[in-house]
């Protein structure tokens, strides 16, 4: 069996559940789709408690399964910055002045 000496590349990914485990957050990972909620394929959410908070969720099947929190638009991880960048409308709640 060979041993790599190159850096696990895979460690430095954005991972949700360490993110989840380190911050000991209230959001949860995932949560079932209602029917009122069918054609959606995103939810934003925000909370306003101890500062403003964000979270988006994607849609898949049945489910809405978290994608990132964050508190500005430079934490968020690259999908939450791409699904903001393709909602002009989330994307100017970050814009300064």
């Amino acid at each position: 069996m060979n041993k790599s000496t190159q850096p696990n590349t895979a460690s430095k990914e954005f991972n949700i559940h360490d993110k989840l485990r380190a911050a000991s957050t209230h959001w949860g990972y995932c949560f079932a789709a209602q029917t009122y909620e069918d054609g959606f394929n995103y939810q934003f959410r925000t909370t306003f408690v101890d500062g403003m908070e964000f979270a988006i969720y994607e849609r898949i099947g049945n489910y809405f399964v978290l994608i990132d929190f964050f508190e500005s638009y430079d934490e968020a991880c690259d999908d939450a910055k791409s699904i903001i960048d393709g909602h002009p409308d989330i994307k100017k709640m970050f814009s300064v002045g």
